[in-house]
Protein backbone atom coordinates (compact mmCIF):
# COMPACT_ATOMS: atom_id res chain seq x y z
CA UNK A 1 0.00 0.00 0.00
CA UNK A 2 2.83 2.15 0.69
CA UNK A 3 4.43 1.82 -2.69
CA UNK A 4 1.28 2.35 -4.43
CA UNK A 5 0.99 5.68 -2.72
CA UNK A 6 4.33 6.72 -3.43
CA UNK A 7 3.65 6.18 -6.98
CA UNK A 8 0.34 8.15 -7.01
CA UNK A 9 2.45 11.50 -5.43
CA UNK A 10 5.02 10.95 -8.22
CA UNK A 11 2.56 10.79 -11.26
CA UNK A 12 1.23 13.76 -9.79
CA UNK A 13 4.27 15.78 -9.34
CA UNK A 14 5.73 14.86 -13.29
CA UNK A 15 2.09 15.44 -14.29
CA UNK A 16 2.53 19.17 -12.86
CA UNK A 17 5.53 19.87 -14.09
CA UNK A 18 4.53 18.78 -18.10
CA UNK A 19 2.07 21.10 -17.53
CA UNK A 20 4.24 23.99 -16.50
CA UNK A 21 6.62 23.32 -19.64
CA UNK A 22 3.36 23.60 -21.87
CA UNK A 23 2.26 26.76 -20.44
CA UNK A 24 6.19 28.22 -20.76
CA UNK A 25 6.30 27.57 -24.15
CA UNK A 26 2.82 28.76 -25.68
CA UNK A 27 3.64 31.89 -23.99
CA UNK A 28 6.89 32.30 -25.68
CA UNK A 29 5.61 31.54 -29.15
CA UNK A 30 3.18 33.65 -28.59
CA UNK A 31 5.68 36.42 -27.14
CA UNK A 32 7.64 36.05 -30.31
CA UNK A 33 4.61 36.24 -32.66
CA UNK A 34 3.80 39.58 -30.89
CA UNK A 35 7.54 40.68 -31.33
CA UNK A 36 7.83 39.23 -35.31
CA UNK A 37 4.46 41.17 -35.53
CA UNK A 38 5.57 44.55 -34.43
CA UNK A 39 9.32 44.40 -36.26
CA UNK A 40 7.60 43.48 -39.55
CA UNK A 41 5.15 46.33 -38.74
CA UNK A 42 8.05 48.98 -37.89
CA UNK A 43 9.63 47.65 -41.03
CA UNK A 44 6.82 48.51 -43.43
CA UNK A 45 6.34 51.86 -42.07
CA UNK A 46 9.97 52.69 -42.01
CA UNK A 47 9.91 51.46 -45.50
CA UNK A 48 6.93 53.55 -46.67
CA UNK A 49 8.48 56.66 -44.76
CA UNK A 50 11.62 56.44 -47.27
CA UNK A 51 9.96 55.96 -50.10
CA UNK A 52 7.61 58.75 -49.43
CA UNK A 53 10.93 61.06 -49.07
CA UNK A 54 12.44 59.34 -51.78
CA UNK A 55 9.42 60.33 -53.83
CA UNK A 56 10.07 64.28 -52.56
CA UNK A 57 13.56 64.46 -53.09
CA UNK A 58 12.64 63.45 -57.24
CA UNK A 59 9.81 66.09 -57.03
CA UNK A 60 12.02 68.92 -55.53
CA UNK A 61 15.28 68.91 -57.47
CA UNK A 62 18.16 70.66 -56.04
CA UNK A 63 20.07 71.44 -58.89
CA UNK A 64 20.39 71.87 -62.73
CA UNK A 65 23.24 72.43 -65.49
CA UNK A 66 23.02 74.05 -68.00
CA UNK A 67 25.27 74.26 -71.22
CA UNK A 68 25.67 77.12 -73.36
CA UNK A 69 27.13 76.82 -77.42
CA UNK A 70 28.37 80.28 -78.88
CA UNK A 71 29.19 81.32 -82.23
CA UNK A 72 32.14 83.69 -81.86
CA UNK A 73 34.42 84.26 -78.33
CA UNK A 74 33.24 85.53 -74.66
CA UNK A 75 34.66 88.78 -75.10
CA UNK A 76 31.61 89.94 -77.81
CA UNK A 77 29.23 91.50 -75.37
CA UNK A 78 26.59 89.53 -77.58
CA UNK A 79 28.03 86.37 -75.18
CA UNK A 80 29.62 88.19 -72.58
CA UNK A 81 26.26 89.24 -71.37
CA UNK A 82 24.74 85.86 -71.09
CA UNK A 83 27.78 84.86 -69.17
CA UNK A 84 26.95 87.85 -66.81
CA UNK A 85 23.29 86.68 -66.68
CA UNK A 86 23.71 83.57 -66.07
CA UNK A 87 26.03 84.66 -62.87
CA UNK A 88 23.42 86.92 -61.48
CA UNK A 89 20.93 83.98 -61.85
CA UNK A 90 23.57 81.44 -59.84
CA UNK A 91 23.44 83.85 -56.84
CA UNK A 92 20.21 84.28 -56.89
CA UNK A 93 19.17 80.43 -56.55
CA UNK A 94 15.60 80.09 -58.41
CA UNK A 95 13.38 77.69 -57.11
CA UNK A 96 16.00 77.05 -54.56
CA UNK A 97 18.51 75.43 -56.88
CA UNK A 98 22.50 75.02 -57.23
CA UNK A 99 22.80 76.81 -61.07
CA UNK A 100 26.16 75.22 -62.63
CA UNK A 101 26.88 76.08 -66.42
CA UNK A 102 29.45 75.36 -68.65
CA UNK A 103 30.41 77.53 -72.13
CA UNK A 104 31.56 76.57 -75.25
CA UNK A 105 33.24 79.44 -77.54
CA UNK A 106 33.53 79.32 -81.11
CA UNK A 107 31.08 76.63 -82.22
CA UNK A 108 30.89 76.71 -86.27
CA UNK A 109 27.46 77.05 -87.24
CA UNK A 110 28.15 74.06 -89.52
CA UNK A 111 29.56 72.43 -86.17
CA UNK A 112 26.11 72.88 -84.34
CA UNK A 113 24.22 69.49 -84.49
CA UNK A 114 27.43 67.72 -84.02
CA UNK A 115 28.82 69.95 -81.08
CA UNK A 116 25.15 70.18 -79.60
CA UNK A 117 24.40 66.58 -79.91
CA UNK A 118 27.22 65.30 -78.24
CA UNK A 119 26.61 67.94 -75.47
CA UNK A 120 23.52 66.12 -75.01
CA UNK A 121 24.66 62.39 -75.55
CA UNK A 122 26.83 63.40 -72.55
CA UNK A 123 23.51 63.16 -70.14
CA UNK A 124 25.05 65.98 -68.14
CA UNK A 125 23.08 68.92 -68.68
CA UNK A 126 19.47 69.64 -68.16
CA UNK A 127 19.50 72.65 -70.32
CA UNK A 128 21.28 73.44 -73.52
CA UNK A 129 21.19 76.80 -75.14
CA UNK A 130 22.47 77.40 -79.10
CA UNK A 131 23.39 81.68 -77.91
CA UNK A 132 22.70 82.26 -81.73
CA UNK A 133 21.15 81.18 -84.84
CA UNK A 134 21.46 77.16 -84.07
CA UNK A 135 17.74 76.49 -84.57
CA UNK A 136 18.19 74.18 -87.46
CA UNK A 137 21.17 72.57 -85.64
CA UNK A 138 18.90 72.29 -82.64
CA UNK A 139 15.86 71.08 -84.45
CA UNK A 140 16.95 67.08 -85.59
CA UNK A 141 18.26 66.81 -81.50
CA UNK A 142 14.67 67.50 -80.25
CA UNK A 143 13.29 64.52 -80.56
CA UNK A 144 16.13 62.10 -79.60
CA UNK A 145 16.64 64.36 -76.90
CA UNK A 146 12.72 64.84 -75.33
CA UNK A 147 14.24 65.81 -71.58
CA UNK A 148 16.80 68.02 -72.47
CA UNK A 149 15.49 71.51 -72.59
CA UNK A 150 16.95 73.40 -75.94
CA UNK A 151 17.31 77.20 -76.81
CA UNK A 152 18.22 78.71 -79.44
CA UNK A 153 18.48 83.46 -79.70
CA UNK A 154 18.83 86.15 -82.22
CA UNK A 155 17.56 86.71 -86.07
CA UNK A 156 18.31 84.13 -88.50
CA UNK A 157 15.93 81.49 -86.73
CA UNK A 158 12.64 79.85 -86.83
CA UNK A 159 10.20 78.98 -83.83
CA UNK A 160 10.32 75.00 -83.20
CA UNK A 161 7.86 74.26 -80.63
CA UNK A 162 8.46 71.55 -78.18
CA UNK A 163 11.19 71.09 -76.02
CA UNK A 164 13.27 74.39 -78.03
CA UNK A 165 12.83 77.56 -76.96
CA UNK A 166 13.75 80.97 -79.15
CA UNK A 167 14.45 83.46 -76.66
CA UNK A 168 15.75 87.01 -77.62
CA UNK A 169 15.87 90.89 -76.00
CA UNK A 170 15.91 93.56 -77.97
CA UNK A 171 17.75 96.66 -77.20
CA UNK A 172 16.13 99.35 -79.94
CA UNK A 173 14.62 101.18 -76.74
CA UNK A 174 17.27 101.89 -74.80
CA UNK A 175 19.30 102.92 -78.18
CA UNK A 176 16.52 105.34 -78.55
CA UNK A 177 17.56 106.92 -75.10
CA UNK A 178 21.28 106.98 -76.24
CA UNK A 179 20.16 108.34 -79.72
CA UNK A 180 18.56 111.35 -77.75
CA UNK A 181 21.81 111.85 -75.85
CA UNK A 182 23.56 112.18 -79.09
CA UNK A 183 21.25 114.57 -80.93
CA UNK A 184 21.18 116.81 -77.55
CA UNK A 185 24.56 116.75 -77.85
CA UNK A 186 26.30 117.06 -80.81
CA UNK A 187 28.06 119.90 -82.17
CA UNK A 188 28.62 118.87 -85.82
CA UNK A 189 24.98 117.09 -86.36
CA UNK A 190 26.86 114.10 -87.77
CA UNK A 191 26.70 110.88 -85.71
CA UNK A 192 27.58 107.93 -86.59
CA UNK A 193 27.35 103.69 -85.91
CA UNK A 194 30.04 101.37 -86.43
CA UNK A 195 27.78 97.71 -86.68
CA UNK A 196 28.71 94.02 -87.62
CA UNK A 197 26.00 93.20 -90.61
CA UNK A 198 22.69 94.07 -91.76
CA UNK A 199 20.91 91.90 -89.10
CA UNK A 200 17.18 92.45 -88.22
CA UNK A 201 19.18 92.39 -85.02
CA UNK A 202 21.50 94.70 -85.63
CA UNK A 203 19.83 97.14 -87.40
CA UNK A 204 16.97 97.23 -85.05
CA UNK A 205 18.90 99.31 -82.21
CA UNK A 206 20.77 100.93 -84.93
CA UNK A 207 17.61 102.20 -86.59
CA UNK A 208 16.22 103.04 -83.07
CA UNK A 209 19.67 105.36 -82.22
CA UNK A 210 19.19 107.42 -85.38
CA UNK A 211 15.35 107.62 -84.70
CA UNK A 212 16.57 109.15 -80.85
CA UNK A 213 18.36 111.54 -82.21
CA UNK A 214 16.03 112.96 -84.74
CA UNK A 215 13.69 113.33 -82.44
CA UNK A 216 15.03 115.55 -80.31
CA UNK A 217 16.94 117.19 -83.24
CA UNK A 218 15.45 117.24 -86.95
CA UNK A 219 19.07 118.87 -88.47
CA UNK A 220 21.19 115.61 -87.40
CA UNK A 221 22.48 113.42 -89.97
CA UNK A 222 23.66 109.67 -89.37
CA UNK A 223 26.11 107.49 -91.63
CA UNK A 224 26.43 104.09 -90.41
CA UNK A 225 28.57 101.36 -91.64
CA UNK A 226 28.40 97.43 -91.29
CA UNK A 227 32.28 95.70 -91.04
CA UNK A 228 30.80 92.29 -92.37
CA UNK A 229 31.87 90.94 -89.62
CA UNK A 230 30.88 89.51 -85.87
CA UNK A 231 34.54 90.35 -84.57
CA UNK A 232 36.70 93.12 -86.21
CA UNK A 233 38.31 95.36 -84.63
CA UNK A 234 40.48 96.64 -86.55
CA UNK A 235 37.70 97.06 -89.49
CA UNK A 236 35.68 98.78 -86.83
CA UNK A 237 37.99 101.24 -85.94
CA UNK A 238 38.86 102.10 -89.49
CA UNK A 239 35.41 102.87 -89.80
CA UNK A 240 35.33 105.24 -86.83
CA UNK A 241 37.80 106.98 -87.70
CA UNK A 242 36.44 107.22 -91.30
CA UNK A 243 33.25 108.62 -89.71
CA UNK A 244 34.77 111.35 -87.63
CA UNK A 245 36.74 112.42 -90.50
CA UNK A 246 33.56 113.14 -92.05
CA UNK A 247 32.16 114.95 -89.01
CA UNK A 248 30.88 112.55 -87.26
CA UNK A 249 31.41 113.60 -83.51
CA UNK A 250 29.00 110.69 -81.77
CA UNK A 251 29.60 106.99 -82.85
CA UNK A 252 27.43 104.39 -81.51
CA UNK A 253 29.76 101.08 -81.27
CA UNK A 254 27.51 98.11 -81.79
CA UNK A 255 30.80 96.07 -82.44
CA UNK A 256 33.88 96.40 -80.89
CA UNK A 257 36.88 98.53 -81.83
CA UNK A 258 35.85 102.04 -82.42
CA UNK A 259 36.53 103.40 -78.81
CA UNK A 260 40.25 103.84 -79.54
CA UNK A 261 39.64 105.75 -82.77
CA UNK A 262 37.05 108.30 -80.84
CA UNK A 263 40.03 108.54 -77.67
CA UNK A 264 41.91 109.66 -80.55
CA UNK A 265 40.16 112.70 -81.66
CA UNK A 266 38.93 115.79 -79.90
CA UNK A 267 35.09 116.23 -79.07
CA UNK A 268 34.15 113.13 -79.90
CA UNK A 269 32.24 110.69 -78.13
CA UNK A 270 30.59 107.36 -78.10
CA UNK A 271 28.19 104.28 -77.04
CA UNK A 272 28.89 101.59 -75.86
CA UNK A 273 26.30 98.55 -76.72
CA UNK A 274 24.72 95.40 -75.53
CA UNK A 275 27.26 95.55 -71.83
CA UNK A 276 28.25 98.49 -69.72
CA UNK A 277 31.70 99.49 -71.58
CA UNK A 278 32.10 102.60 -69.46
CA UNK A 279 35.25 100.74 -68.04
CA UNK A 280 36.63 100.37 -71.41
CA UNK A 281 37.07 104.43 -72.00
CA UNK A 282 35.86 106.23 -69.08
CA UNK A 283 36.46 109.66 -70.96
CA UNK A 284 34.72 108.87 -74.23
CA UNK A 285 31.81 106.22 -73.55
CA UNK A 286 28.50 108.14 -72.18
CA UNK A 287 26.62 105.36 -71.49
CA UNK A 288 25.61 101.65 -72.83
CA UNK A 289 22.23 100.24 -74.33
CA UNK A 290 22.41 96.82 -71.61
CA UNK A 291 21.13 93.11 -73.22
CA UNK A 292 19.70 91.74 -69.90
CA UNK A 293 19.13 87.72 -70.51
CA UNK A 294 17.95 87.35 -66.82
CA UNK A 295 14.34 87.00 -67.71
CA UNK A 296 15.16 85.05 -70.79
CA UNK A 297 16.95 82.76 -68.81
CA UNK A 298 14.86 82.11 -65.59
CA UNK A 299 11.42 81.70 -68.14
CA UNK A 300 13.77 78.18 -69.17
CA UNK A 301 14.53 77.31 -65.90
CA UNK A 302 10.91 77.81 -64.78
CA UNK A 303 9.93 75.47 -68.09
CA UNK A 304 12.26 73.29 -67.08
CA UNK A 305 11.55 73.00 -63.22
CA UNK A 306 7.73 73.01 -64.25
CA UNK A 307 8.30 69.54 -66.24
CA UNK A 308 10.34 67.75 -63.71
CA UNK A 309 8.34 68.31 -61.06
CA UNK A 310 5.19 68.52 -62.18
CA UNK A 311 5.18 66.74 -65.40
CA UNK A 312 4.05 69.62 -67.29
CA UNK A 313 5.39 68.78 -71.31
CA UNK A 314 7.78 70.74 -72.83
CA UNK A 315 5.45 73.87 -75.02
CA UNK A 316 7.67 76.49 -76.54
CA UNK A 317 5.43 79.09 -78.33
CA UNK A 318 5.89 78.81 -81.69
CA UNK A 319 7.13 82.31 -82.08
CA UNK A 320 10.20 84.50 -80.44
CA UNK A 321 9.68 84.51 -76.62
CA UNK A 322 10.85 88.40 -76.18
CA UNK A 323 11.45 90.84 -73.27
CA UNK A 324 11.93 94.64 -73.76
CA UNK A 325 12.85 97.46 -71.61
CA UNK A 326 9.03 96.73 -69.16
CA UNK A 327 10.10 92.96 -69.02
CA UNK A 328 13.23 93.58 -67.87
CA UNK A 329 15.07 92.13 -70.95
CA UNK A 330 17.28 95.56 -71.87
CA UNK A 331 18.19 99.07 -69.72
CA UNK A 332 20.27 101.73 -70.55
CA UNK A 333 23.74 102.04 -67.76
CA UNK A 334 24.39 104.43 -66.01
CA UNK A 335 25.05 108.19 -67.49
CA UNK A 336 28.32 109.61 -67.11
CA UNK A 337 29.66 112.98 -65.90
CA UNK A 338 30.27 114.23 -69.67
CA UNK A 339 26.82 114.34 -70.09
CA UNK A 340 25.05 117.37 -69.23
CA UNK A 341 21.98 117.54 -66.14
CA UNK A 342 19.76 119.01 -68.09
CA UNK A 343 19.97 116.16 -70.70
CA UNK A 344 19.90 113.78 -68.32
CA UNK A 345 16.54 114.92 -67.17
CA UNK A 346 15.04 114.49 -70.87
CA UNK A 347 16.85 111.18 -71.19
CA UNK A 348 15.17 109.99 -67.70
CA UNK A 349 11.97 111.30 -68.83
CA UNK A 350 11.69 109.40 -72.18
CA UNK A 351 12.86 106.41 -70.35
CA UNK A 352 9.84 106.57 -67.63
CA UNK A 353 7.65 106.84 -70.80
CA UNK A 354 9.15 103.70 -72.39
CA UNK A 355 8.25 102.23 -69.00
CA UNK A 356 5.15 102.81 -68.50
CA UNK A 357 4.02 102.75 -72.09
CA UNK A 358 3.50 106.10 -73.51
CA UNK A 359 6.68 106.26 -75.40
CA UNK A 360 6.55 103.59 -78.26
CA UNK A 361 9.95 103.80 -79.83
CA UNK A 362 9.49 102.82 -84.17
CA UNK A 363 10.19 99.17 -84.69
CA UNK A 364 12.50 99.40 -87.78
CA UNK A 365 14.98 96.79 -88.31
CA UNK A 366 15.39 97.15 -92.13
CA UNK A 367 18.92 97.77 -93.17
CA UNK A 368 20.27 101.20 -93.65
CA UNK A 369 21.43 102.75 -96.38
Amino acid sequence: MKIVALLAVLSLVVVACGGDDSADTTAATETTETTAATETTAATETTAATETTTGDMTDAPTEVSIAVVFAGVKEEPWYSTMLEALDRIQAANPHDLQVSYEWFESIAYADGERVIGELAASEKYDIIMGHSIFGDSIAPLQSQFPEILFSFSGSGNEPLGGNAYWIDVFTHEPAYLAGIIAGLMTETNVIGGVAAFPFPNVNLPMNAYIAGAESVNPDVQAQVTYIESWFDPTTAKESAVAQIAAGADMIYAERAGPFEAVQEADGVFAFGHFADQEALAPDVVLTSPLALWDPAVLTLIDEWYAHVTEGVPYDAPMERILFLMAEGGSDLARLTDNVPDDVKAVVEEARQQILSGELEVPFNDAPIE
